[in-house]
């Protein structure tokens, strides 16, 4: 064969095989990285598209889902590594120093915000005739490959800890939350671990060689913690006994005055509002500081007995002028009594009150709310009467 005949598959006997693109898909880094990394999963999405024939429901069923979490992950700070079909992955940079305190918060905060959102969710599916969804949130901590490709600007993650925290992702109840062993040994030790309760479950994750990785069920202690029913009604308001001592030492022109002026405020300004937050303290306290500035209110520690209530009532937009409530609450949290109170009263102003650092979420996934609509606790009295004035006054 001479050298200019070509030979099967159209080389030339003499051709170079230098002519084959041996481009790599990916390429790895020379460094790896410790850090948190976080799953979140549907059950049962496969049953569940099946039963649908519409193409752009099936996309609307994993947008709502996958669009809402990637958010919730974003505004924590964390950075989103992919999403393999049902599934969104995530991992959190500042993790990369384990002493970070306030990185490690985030991600427990991060996980509780996006269990809590599974209302959330579900009320849009719902308003789009979509089924309902539970989905399994896992995360944990440990060495990472990190590595680049050719058809992705993202950079991907590879490693052990990767594997471990997809499996044991079906190790979480439905809408809850587990975490790996190694991820647990870091953040057992920062000061925010009293306000979340651990329980190591008893199979562990298996490694092989008849060992077995820890793995805990993550709860937030507030919405596991038990309330006495007999404060699960509503509060009425009265003065306190320091309250009463600074009146009794001021002049009776003092006192007729400052009556006057309160006199013309009640009139001008007064409002009914409704609170609901699990805890009696806090929920006392302020009934105090807006039953002193004039307005009506009726408190609530059960958020059950609130919604039975509200729901009783023949217009409920008329009737109250606001209702403030917590967020992480036992049996009907924040985000699910918002979105009935809101599919009974579509027009009702509704506030949150929280200790979360949870603004852009609520913002991102609740129609309707925004910054001003969010107090942070723990608060002061003249912030908290000052914004719940501005949004009456708007």
């Amino acid at each position: 064969m001479e050298p200019s005949e070509k030979g099967p598959g159209g080389l030339g006997v003499n051709d170079s095989v230098s002519t084959f693109d041996l481009t790599e898909e990916i390429s790895f880094h020379h460094r790896s990285m410790n850090c948190c990394i976080g799953f979140v999963d549907l059950v049962n999405s496969t049953k569940a598209t099946a039963e649908i024939s519409d193409r752009h429901k099936i996309r609307r069923y994993y947008s709502i889902f996958i669009n809402t979490i990637a958010t919730l992950a974003r505004n924590y700070n964390a950075k989103i590594v992919k999403t393999a079909g049902d599934a969104v992955i995530f991992y959190f940079p500042e993790t990369s120093d384990s002493g970070n305190e306030a990185a490690f918060k985030d991600i427990l905060e991060c996980l509780t915000t996006m269990a809590l959102a599974h209302d959330i969710i579900n009320a849009k599916l719902r308003l789009e005739n979509l089924s309902p969804i539970s989905y399994r949130i896992s995360a944990d901590f440990g060495r990472m490959e990190i590595a680049t490709s050719t058809s992705s600007k993202s950079e991907d993650l590879f490693g052990s800890t990767m594997n471990v925290c997809a499996k044991i992702n079906s190790m979480a109840e439905p809408n809850g939350i587990v975490i790996g062993g190694d991820l647990y040994q870091v953040v057992k030790s920062f000061s925010f671990i009293n306000g979340y309760k651990f329980r190591e479950l008893r199979k562990g994750y298996s490694i092989g060689l008849n060992h077995t990785y820890p793995v805990y069920c993550v709860l937030s202690n507030k919405t596991t913690g038990t309330h006495n029913n007999t404060i699960n009604r509503p509060f009425t308001y009265k003065s306190t006994s320091k309250i009463s001592d600074i009146q009794s030492k001021q002049q009776p022109s003092q006192l007729l005055e400052q009556s006057q002026q309160k006199q013309l405020w009640q009139q001008k300004y007064s409002a009914n509002i409704m609170i609901v937050d699990d805890e009696p303290d806090t929920l006392f306290t302020y009934e105090c500081f807006l039953s002193e500035e004039g307005h009506n209110v009726k408190a609530f520690t059960d958020p059950q007995e609130a919604l039975k209530h509200f729901v009783q009532l023949s217009d409920p937009y008329s009737h109250y002028q606001l209702v403030l409530l917590d967020v992480r609450m036992p049996r009907i949290n924040g985000l699910k009594l918002f979105n009935m109170m809101k599919a009974i009263s579509r027009n009702t102003k509704i506030m949150f009150v929280s200790a979360l650092d949870m603004a852009e979420e609520l913002i991102s996934i609740l129609p309707d709310i925004k910054h001003d609509h969010i107090i942070k606790k723990p608060v002061e009295r003249e912030y908290f009467v000052s914004r719940i004035n501005s949004m009456l006054n708007n």
